[in-house]
């Protein structure tokens, strides 16, 4: 009887580890690179970088905005922006400089 007890009790801290949500998630926060229609290419994302200040960053690259459009006109805007990996828990420091999160697909 005491050793199923013991049995049931680690299985139910096992059980709640499990279901914890995960502080060291990542996330993806982008910002537009500033480039514009007939004007060449915006700020690359190693340049652009260095915004995000002392965040960790685990990977950047080149995105596009989804479900945006974009009237062509030279000057207007482009849907280019530059996307960065980053601790979940820096996330209100990188919206603080003005960067926003790539909300995950359904």
């Amino acid at each position: 009887m005491k050793s199923t007890a013991i049995t049931l009790w680690a299985l139910t801290l096992l059980a709640a580890c499990a279901a914890a949500p995960d502080k060291n998630a990542s996330i993806d926060v982008y910002k537009h690179d500033g480039s514009r229609q007939c004007e060449g290419e915006g700020m690359s994302p190693q340049d652009m970088q260095s915004q995000l200040g002392g965040i960790k960053v685990y990977a950047a690259r080149k995105g596009q905005l989804q479900g945006v459009a974009f009237p062509a006109v030279c000057g207007g805007g482009t849907p280019n922006i530059n996307v960065y990996t980053i601790d979940a828990s820096q996330r209100e420091q990188a919206e603080q400089r003005g960067f926003a999160v790539i909300q995950p697909e359904p």
